[in-house]
């Protein structure tokens, strides 16, 4: 399909704009190229956006992390790229002031989102149109389904039901019908191979207040035959998260339903023991590869593009224990490419390793026993002291962040103003969160927790993994992001009047050295990275052969 055809058929329809969007039924997951409608009709392949077909234009609507990549990949001619940070629902309020009717895919919007539109949008009318206006949006791409061992979950599929039954039974609910697919893993111990960079199931759950459960992965008809027999009784959702679809569903069979936030979210993000030491692990190990990958490209950076890089340190990885994929498609951009923050390296936009810049690597792993993410500035040649004070600024950011200690129950919001705060100073901020929640053998990106401006809702927590990743983007010369994981801890100072938490750093790679300006860090931040470094080269050195180590020794050594 066109958007010469949507357009076509928007008359036909009597429709005045159509709402794309880069979901399918599983709101905010990854999508499988075939069933990514977005990209097809505009060529953006951005992880988040919304497309606005009219009759005689299209508008595509990104954050600031895709405003530079939008614009290179869209025609033009034919589509408007806006960056914003209104909701979809706030940019319609504010742009569109003649009536329209506009159509929509209930399966690819929650009950929040067109409820606010039906909501604050009165002068608009908006008409349920995907299941005979659009191709289907779920690919039937055969996935193996497995299950995730109790030595590396730590708790039982049924120890995890029955945290739901009783707050099932706290609320009075006959069910709970859960939409995010992170969550249906995590409760059932399952994965699967159905996305490349993600092992989750992409399933619903309905969970009976029994503890029995009924899955749906993409049989979607069968939803309605097993709701059926929950007719005049009471179903929890998240409004947030659920389709608009199933909401029609519901209350076409009479089924009352109660909006109520997953609590799986909250469980999920705190890690319990056995996970934390699999985390651990899978940190250690992730070092082990991207070490030896720093220390090849410093030995063969000569020719090399940024897909050698992508593929080079996929087989460092890929030689580790328990390794299962990449966590994410590995950003890698050379000079200007590091400017645009999700950059991704292909065919079309590969680009030789720039002389006197620097590579931008964001990049992460998917093992057995953990999630990992990593980001690393790295000197190319000489860059310029433009380049080096910029990424000690940076630096300067994430020191601040990494090393704060805060009140239990704060928000993220207040840590992202820690980091970027440090580089108002300098006049300089960033289009992206200073950091987001990471799983365990799950979503790189996980919820509730984030360290960003509009994380205020979600308090930290022991427990909790976070990045930590400022950056700088110089837009048309160069990037810079420096990325560590790290998990929230209890402050152990017995003389403190309150509880505190803290950061303990989980990634183990060097910062390299080489684009420092040391007399730009206090003393308590020199401090800081090597006593970093110091723990790096302890913990990772033993493992590795006496090239890769004398290279470690040097990239460690005490500025």
């Amino acid at each position: 399909m066109t958007l010469s055809e949507i357009q076509k058929k928007l008359i036909r329809r009597k429709l005045d704009a159509l709402i794309i969007t880069r979901n399918n039924m599983f709101l905010g997951q990854d999508v499988l190229p075939e069933e990514n409608l977005l990209r097809q009709l505009s060529g953006f392949t951005g992880s988040a956006g919304n497309l606005i077909v009219f009759r005689d234009k299209a508008v595509l609507l990104v954050d600031g992390r895709y405003e530079l990549q939008a614009a290179q990949e869209t025609d033009p001619t034919r589509i408007s790229v806006v960056c914003t940070t209104d909701s979809l629902g706030t940019w319609m309020q504010k742009n569109l002031a003649d009536p329209c009717v506009i159509g929509y895919d209930a399966w690819c919007h929650s009950i929040s989102e067109t409820d606010y539109w039906n909501r604050t949008l009165k002068r608009h009318t908006f008409i349920d149109c995907g299941d005979n206006f659009l191709p289907p949006r779920l690919s039937a791409h055969p996935a193996d389904i497995f299950e995730h061992d109790i030595k590396f979950c730590g708790v039982s599929m049924d120890e995890k039901i029955s945290y739901l039954t009783d707050f099932m039974n706290q609320n009075g609910l006959d069910a709970y019908f859960i939409c995010e697919c992170d969550a249906v893993s995590w409760l059932m111990n399952l994965r699967s191979s159905c996305l490349p960079d993600t092992p989750l199931l992409r399933a619903f759950a309905l969970v009976d207040r029994s503890g029995e459960v009924s899955l749906f992965t993409t049989d979607m008809k069968r939803i309605e035959n097993e709701l059926a027999a929950y007719k005049g009784k009471e179903i929890g959702l998240s409004f947030n998260q659920t389709p608009k679809q199933l909401q029609n569903i519901m209350k076409n069979l009479k089924i009352w339903l109660v909006n109520l936030a997953d609590p799986i979210q909250k469980w999920k993000a705190v890690k319990n023991p056995v996970e934390l030491d699999g985390i651990r692990r899978a940190h250690h190990r992730d070092g082990i590869a991207v070490v030896r990958f720093l220390h090849w490209l410093d030995h063969h950076r000569a020719g090399l593009s940024e897909l050698d890089v992508v593929s080079q340190l996929r087989r460092f990885r890929a030689k580790g224990e328990n390794f299962f994929s990449d966590s994410f498609g590995t950003i890698a951009g050379s000079g200007p490419n590091g400017a645009i923050v999700h950059y991704q390296p292909n065919e079309n936009t590969n680009r030789m390793l720039d002389n006197d810049s620097v590579l931008l690597l964001d990049s992460g792993a998917q093992y057995y026993d953990g999630t990992t993410d990593i980001t690393r500035t790295i000197a190319l040649g000489n860059p310029p002291q433009e380049i080096k004070d910029s990424f000690t600024q940076v630096l300067k950011a994430h020191i601040a962040a990494a090393t704060a200690i805060f009140p239990a129950d704060t928000s993220g919001c207040a840590i992202d103003a820690i980091a970027r705060s440090v580089l108002w100073r300098y006049g300089k901020d960033y289009k992206h969160g200073t950091g987001h929640g990471v799983g365990c053998f799950l979503n790189v990106h996980e919820g509730p927790q984030g360290l960003s401006p509009r994380n205020s809702y979600s308090p930290l927590q022991p427990g909790m993994i976070c990045s930590v990743e400022p950056g700088y983007y110089h837009p048309g010369s160069y990037g810079i992001r420096i990325e560590n994981l790290a998990v929230i801890t209890e402050v152990k100072a017995p003389e403190f009047p309150q509880p505190m938490l803290s950061f303990e750093t989980l990634t183990l790679a060097p910062i390299d050295k080489r684009l420092i300006n040391k007399y730009l860090l206090t003393w308590e931040e020199l401090d800081w990275v090597n006593q970093y470094h110091r723990r790096v080269e302890a913990e990772l050195g033993k493992e590795l052969d006496a090239d890769v180590l004398k290279w470690l020794k040097q990239a460690c050594a005490p500025l």
